[in-house]
């Protein structure tokens, strides 16, 4: 038997709730995307969606207006071709996060909106149940945000901040020690070495950021929170990142629900599989080899391509935007 929602929430069969997300070359995977989040999300009193495309080289645009004709509250908007313009891959993100923030915050539509649910639409979400999104309202923490775990490691390092478990943009740290240790020790401090498991029966974990593909947000909360991607001095930056912290100035608590389990693993932790674990060192002894062979760069492209090859093989991965 299912406890109720604590009397600081609002019950899933009266809360209104819209999916938001940035989307880019979707139009194979979309209509199949919404309709897994309807499903998933149909036990709440309404569901609408709200994305952001751009820079979509396929059919995306044709797509969205399909859905926005056929299903009841989707709504879309195209930014059209921000490359151009912004070259930063999360500079572009921000810009298409911003747009739903703003349009929440004063599209009178949302007025009633009581939960935002922020998802990747790139096949992450395959796993996401409605129990495991419910699992949000069976907590006891009084939380402004939750974000989504994966059942072998967690895999979302760039947009986590934890005093203990990341507390500092692992990229950079890893910029900061290759060329002492090398790209693989680096690899294995900085990124995975903290892609551990998170068991789902684990307490919840307040974090300053994560994101994980997928998260539950307050309303209120949510349009307190302005995405950016990129630092003071033009470096690229995890968007998530200056969102939370902007949350987390007006007092909003953010955790990783350990229970919201959207996928077994990504492509940034097929590694945690058996069989990943045995290609990653195959790879890392085949570099070793080529580097004493001074032939590591025609290695790498051969990788690539073997790479490329094996993900194909790979069901449900999740993937890059």
């Amino acid at each position: 038997m299912s406890l109720p929602p604590p009397a600081f929430r609002t019950p899933p069969e009266a809360a209104h709730v819209v999916v938001v997300g940035p989307v880019r070359n979707c139009g194979a995977t979309i209509a199949r995307e919404v309709a897994h989040l309807r499903n998933i999300l149909s036990g709440f009193a309404s569901v609408s969606f709200l994305l952001v495309e751009s820079d979509s080289t396929d059919d995306s645009v044709q797509q969205l207006r399909q859905l926005a004709a056929q299903v009841p509250g989707f709504a879309f908007e195209s930014m059209g071709t921000l490359r151009e313009r912004h070259p930063t891959r999360c500079a572009r993100i921000a810009i298409c996060r911003n747009v739903y923030v703003e349009r929440l915050a004063a599209d009178p539509r949302y007025a009633r909106i009581d939960y935002v649910m922020a998802a990747d639409l790139d096949d992450i979400n395959h796993g996401l149940t409605a129990d495991a999104v419910l699992s949000c309202w069976r907590s006891e923490v009084n939380w402004a945000g939750m974000t989504a775990n994966q059942r072998l490691g967690y895999y979302d390092i760039w947009a986590l901040r934890h005093p203990a478990w990341s507390p500092v943009d692992c990229w950079a740290a890893y910029r900061d020690i290759v060329d002492v240790v090398g790209h693989r020790q680096a690899m294995e401090m900085c990124v995975a070495s903290k892609q551990i498991r998170v068991p789902p029966e684990a307490a919840p974990i307040e974090v300053e950021s994560a994101f994980g593909g997928f998260a539950v947000y307050r309303r209120d909360a949510f349009v307190t929170g302005r995405y950016v991607g990129l630092d003071a001095d033009g470096e690229e930056i995890n968007e998530h990142v200056s969102f939370h912290a902007d949350l987390r100035a007006r007092g909003h608590r953010l955790y990783i629900n350990p229970a919201m389990i959207n996928a077994d693993f990504t492509e940034h932790t097929y590694h945690k599989t058996r069989l990943g674990h045995l290609r990653k060192a195959v790879m890392w002894r085949v570099r070793g080899t080529a580097d004493s062979l001074h032939c590591r760069e025609q290695l790498e492209a051969a990788i690539d391509a073997i790479k490329r090859r094996l993900a194909g093989s790979i069901q449900h991965p999740g993937k890059l935007r």
